[in-house]
C-alpha cells in the first residue's frame, strides 16, 4: 500500500512539470510559426514593391503604403533614429551555420519536439559544428609518443579525449558580433545586393543593384551584366539576398526558382534556334572574400550546343596541375525516370514532381561541395560537369567564358576584363526593356504567376 501511494505521489509531482513543458513547447511552436509566416509575407510584399519600382508600375504608391502599414503593425517603424538603432544578431554565421548562442539544455529539449524536416534542416545548419575529430587530431599531433594501436589508445583514452573548455555565453556573443560586422562589410561592398538607404526624414528606401533587372522572383532574380556582354542574350541568375560564393548554399526554394529561370531561358533561346550554357565559378569559400553567388547564362548557336560537353571536358582535363587529388571532370547529370503518358494532366504533374525532386536530391547538389572552390557548367537544369579548383591563384576567373568565346571565335577582350558600363537607373531600365522586346521574354516569364498570388 505504501509503495502504491509513493508511486501516485511521484506521478502527481511529475504531472505539473510535464504540463508546464507542454505549454512552453506549444508557445514556442506558435511563436515560430507566427514569425515564419510574418517573414514570408513581408518578403513577398517587399518583392512586389521592388518589382513595381523597377517596372514603374502605377500601383507603387499603394504597395509602399501597405508595406509601411505592415511594418508599423509589427512595431518595426520605418522612421527610426540612428541614436536608438537596435541590431538583432542573426541565428546563423556568415558560413550559414547556426550560432550556438542559446543554452544547450534548451536545445536538446526543443529538439525532441521537432519534425523530421525541421531536424534535417537543423542538421544542415549545424554542419561543421562538431569538432570532436578536429580536437582528437590536435591531441594526436601534440603527442610525440603516439602509437596507432588499440592498446595505446585504451591506456591513454582520457588524455586523447580531452576537450577544450567550452566558450562562455559572453565569448560566443562577441564572436557573433564580430561575424556580423564582417558580414555587414561584405554586404556593403557587394554590388549585386539590394541596398537599404535612409532618407533625411528618417524613412528607409530599398535601392536595386546597379544591374538591369529582367525579372524578380521571391528569392531569385534575373538580370543583365553591368559590363559589356559577351553576346546578345548574355544574362545572370542570382539570389536576391546575399549568398556568398557557392549556389550550393541556396535552399530548396531558391533552387526551385533557379531551375525555373533556367527552363524559361532554354525555351526562349530555343525559339530562336539557339542553345544556352550556365556557368558558375567559385574561387573562394571565405564569405568575406567570396562575391555574390551568380550563374552566368550565355547563349550560342544551336549547331554548336551539342559539342560543348566535349569542349569543356578537354579544357577541364588540361586545367590546373597535372597531378591532382580530385577527378578533373565530375559528371553531375541527374538520371530521371519519366512516367508513361496515360493521363496527360496527372502524368505531367507526376513527371514535373519527379524532376524537381531529382534536381533537389542528386546531380550537382550531391556531387559537388561548397567547402572547396569549384567550377561548374550546366547544359540543362538536370546538371552538367564540375571541377574542383585546387589552386585558386592559377585558375582564371574567366575560364568558362574563355571556352565559350573559343567556340564562338570571340576576342580575349570580350571575356577577360570587359568594360564596365556607366549607366543611370533609367538607362538600365531601358536596356532591360530592349532585351525583353528583343527575345520576347514576356511569353516565357514564369514570375507572372507570382503576381496572381
Amino acid at each position: 500500500m505504501s509503495s502504491y501511494s509513493s508511486h501516485r505521489s511521484r506521478d502527481r509531482s511529475r504531472s505539473p512539470r510535464r504540463s508546464l513543458n507542454d505549454h512552453r513547447s506549444e508557445r514556442r511552436a506558435e511563436c515560430r510559426s507566427k514569425t515564419t509566416a510574418y517573414s514570408a509575407d513581408m518578403n513577398k510584399l517587399r518583392a512586389k514593391v521592388m518589382k513595381a519600382r523597377l517596372t514603374k508600375s502605377p500601383d507603387l504608391a499603394n504597395l509602399e503604403k501597405q508595406l509601411e502599414a505592415a511594418m508599423n503593425s509589427e512595431g518595426t517603424d520605418s522612421r527610426g533614429s540612428k541614436q536608438n538603432k537596435v541590431v538583432v544578431l542573426p541565428q546563423v554565421d556568415s558560413h550559414g551555420r547556426r550560432l550556438p548562442t542559446r543554452n544547450d539544455a534548451r536545445e536538446r529539449e526543443a529538439s525532441e519536439e521537432l519534425t523530421i524536416q525541421q531536424m534535417a534542416r537543423l542538421e544542415k545548419e549545424t554542419e561543421g559544428d562538431d569538432t570532436t575529430d578536429r580536437e582528437l587530431a590536435a591531441q594526436i599531433v601534440r603527442d610525440s609518443g603516439f602509437s596507432n594501436d588499440l592498446e595505446y589508445m585504451n591506456d591513454n583514452v582520457e588524455r586523447l579525449s580531452r576537450r577544450r573548455q567550452e566558450k562562455s555565453s559572453e565569448q560566443r556573443k562577441q564572436a557573433a558580433i564580430q561575424d556580423y560586422k564582417k558580414m555587414e562589410a561584405a554586404l556593403d561592398s557587394c554590388d549585386m545586393c539590394f541596398k537599404q538607404t535612409e532618407n533625411p526624414d528618417g524613412s528607409t528606401l530599398l535601392n536595386p543593384p546597379g544591374y538591369p533587372m529582367i525579372a524578380l522572383g521571391n528569392r531569385v532574380c534575373l538580370m543583365l551584366p553591368n559590363r559589356e556582354p559577351m553576346n546578345d542574350g548574355h544574362c545572370i541568375i542570382a539570389p536576391i539576398e546575399h549568398v556568398a560564393g557557392s549556389s550550393l548554399k541556396c535552399d530548396d526554394d531558391m533552387w526551385d526558382e533557379i531551375t525555373n529561370f533556367m527552363k524559361c531561358l532554354m525555351h526562349m533561346f530555343a525559339a530562336r534556334q539557339k542553345g544556352v550554357v550556365f556557368l558558375e565559378t567559385v574561387l573562394s569559400v571565405q564569405p568575406s572574400k567570396a562575391g555574390h553567388c551568380a550563374i552566368e547564362c550565355i547563349p550560342l548557336p544551336l549547331s554548336k550546343t551539342q559539342d560543348m560537353p566535349a569542349y569543356f571536358t578537354e579544357s577541364l582535363v588540361s586545367s590546373d596541375d597535372e597531378w591532382s587529388q580530385h577527378r578533373k571532370v565530375i559528371d553531375t547529370t541527374v538520371k530521371t525516370t519519366s512516367v508513361a503518358p496515360k493521363d496527360d494532366l496527372h502524368d505531367q504533374d507526376a513527371n514535373h514532381l519527379q524532376a524537381r525532386q531529382a534536381i533537389r536530391r542528386g546531380g550537382f547538389r550531391s556531387r559537388m561541395t561548397a567547402k572547396m572552390p569549384y567550377f561548374h557548367v550546366w547544359f540543362d537544369p538536370y546538371g552538367g560537369m564540375g571541377h574542383i579548383i585546387e589552386n585558386s591563384e592559377k585558375f582564371p576567373p574567366w575560364f568558362g567564358r574563355e571556352v565559350v568565346a573559343g567556340v564562338l571565335d570571340l576576342p580575349p577582350a570580350v571575356y577577360r576584363k570587359p568594360r564596365r558600363l556607366k549607366e543611370s537607373h533609367d538607362q538600365r531600365c531601358d536596356r532591360a526593356d530592349e532585351w525583353k522586346k528583343q527575345f520576347g521574354w514576356s511569353k516565357f516569364d514564369w514570375t507572372k504567376m507570382l503576381e496572381a498570388q
